[in-house]
């Protein structure tokens, strides 16, 4: 029991050690970066870009340091709600509303995409190769999705040879996980 609660109390201050660690890089590089624009340009231009990168970088990150396993939630609604101010932010800062449009479209796809990884893996957490199986049999139709989306943008045609050749390379790993998972848990039920 007390070494238990030592090995708790002792990642709980490793957790805290990284957290200000990353805190303390974090700010510095906000901190450099601002200096050098206002040297050289004398007013704010790209280090907008590099401290709201940051910024967001550290609000998605810091809850999975700070908490671990039970942090990773967390960071994914964090990023699920600042994702589009973050884009807006940058497209602003850089004058190219493209990337606020296609990156608004891609970020709610990949958002749904990581929140199902998550669930796959909350709900399968002792059969972890068949929860990869499912996660990469998963990301084909997000990929068309994805595709018919950048299609309608950038008026390339929705699939190509590569493509096909892509999601048939994902069935054929997910198959293999499938087959491993099935021989691999089969085996320990009769043990």
């Amino acid at each position: 029991m007390k070494n238990e609660k030592r090995e708790n109390e002792n990642k709980i201050m490793k957790n805290t050690t990284i957290s200000i660690l990353v805190t303390a890089l974090s700010l510095i590089a906000i901190l450099v970066c601002i200096i050098c624009d206002l040297a050289i340009f004398g007013k704010f231009t790209w280090s907008i870009i590099t401290t709201s990168s940051i910024i967001f970088f550290w609000l998605v990150l810091i809850p999975m340091i700070k908490l671990g396993k039970k942090g990773i939630n967390r960071s994914l609604a964090i990023l699920s709600i600042l994702i589009i101010p973050y884009l807006y932010v940058l497209s602003i800062s850089i004058k190219e509303n493209t990337i606020f449009t296609i990156g608004v479209a891609m970020s709610i796809i990949a958002i749904i995409y990581v929140w199902c990884i998550f669930w796959i893996f909350k709900l399968l957490q002792k059969r972890k190769i068949k929860a990869i199986g499912i996660t990469l049999l998963l990301s084909i139709p997000f990929y068309l999705i994805v595709n018919i989306i950048l299609s309608k943008k950038t008026l390339e045609p929705i699939i190509d040879i590569w493509d096909i050749l892509s999601m048939f390379i994902i069935v054929i790993f997910a198959s293999i996980l499938f087959i491993y998972d099935y021989i691999n848990h089969k085996e320990q039920k009769d043990i």
